[in-house]
């Protein structure tokens, strides 16, 4: 993991904090920094850094695209955050009127009451916790070509219904991250035992989450109306698009009369792009769908809707 700390070249209270903290950090963090006397876009294109630390009050144009933290040090600061971090439990309280998350870290130059190693365990732990929440971003194509075939092969409980030329080197760390807040943890672990995939244990997960987002309970009826609605009411996990799946390939299911009811309901211009959607995520297969799929704007709503879901 590589952070890169920003801060005024003007303070030498927050370099010499900074300096420590790429010192004394442990090795799998490796820390960079950079004062304002430095072009920020050619330190971001040369360090290319999975986190920005920011350190005091800095007047530097950072986009969206990186994950940023902020320590303010008592320093006023206007930039959006992952997370914000306090000097104390004051400071916190202070902080809490403008910042949704908050931490805690004490400075060993200030108080006696934590030291160097402490606070960088404690930095350590937020980084970690910070490349460990929204997952979907940072998760390479392999893993999630795996992820939908272990899906079907959960859902389906037969390896033959599965369409996969090779296995591929699966992420099992964010892997695990994604499929706990989307609800699909166990249909993950069916489908990796179909597969005959070795699936490690499972590691504690700690991550930040945006203020809407609710965990995911599953339906105790997987009424295939019922759940469409959920859909288009915005319940657009993971979990709720397998539910559907498994509605779909039910052997009794009347599909003339479930249009019918989807026209009555006037659910069904939303419904053949739902149906991409399973097409995309659980590799339903056509001959399951009541109508055909369409790939069109409401569609490419329901992906963003379904990108922002852990988005901070």
């Amino acid at each position: 993991m590589r952070i890169l700390n920003v801060y005024s070249q003007n303070n030498h209270q927050l370099a010499r904090y900074v300096n420590m903290l790429c010192s004394d950090m442990p090795s799998l963090i490796e820390m960079m920094s950079v004062d304002d006397s430095f072009d920020m876009k050619k330190s971001l294109e040369n360090i290319h850094p999975d986190i920005i630390h920011i350190h005091g009050s800095v007047k530097w144009d950072i986009t969206n695209d990186f994950r940023i933290i902020i320590s303010p040090h008592g320093e006023k600061t206007n930039h959006d955050a992952y997370v914000v971090i306090a000097r104390s439990e004051m400071e916190r309280k202070k902080l809490s009127d403008t910042f949704e998350r908050l931490e805690v870290v004490r400075n060993p130059f200030l108080t006696k009451t934590t030291t160097n190693e402490d606070c960088c365990h404690q930095l350590m732990a937020i980084y970690r916790k910070v490349t460990d929440s929204d997952v979907l971003p940072l998760m390479d194509s392999d893993t999630l070509l795996m992820m939908h075939a272990m899906l079907k092969a959960g859902i389906t409980g037969d390896a033959r219904w599965v369409n996969l030329e090779r296995t591929c080197p699966i992420d099992w760390h964010k892997l695990h991250i994604y499929a706990h807040y989307q609800g699909i943890s166990d249909f993950i672990r069916s489908g990796a035992a179909v597969l005959g995939i070795s699936e490690p244990n499972s590691e504690v997960i700690s991550s930040y989450l945006p203020s809407h987002y609710q965990e995911p309970v599953p339906l105790e009826h997987h009424d295939t109306t019922s759940i469409i609605k959920k859909i288009i009411e915005g319940d657009v996990t993971l979990l709720r698009f397998v539910e559907l799946d498994i509605a779909l390939r039910r052997g009794d299911i009347d599909e003339p009369s479930l249009l019918h009811d989807l026209k009555e309901l006037h659910f069904d211009t939303y419904f053949p792009s739902i149906l991409q959607i399973l097409k995309e995520t659980t590799w339903l297969d056509e001959g399951f769908m009541p109508c055909l799929p369409q790939d069109n704007k409401y569609t490419n709503k329901l992906r963003t809707m379904m990108a922002n879901l852990l988005k901070i």
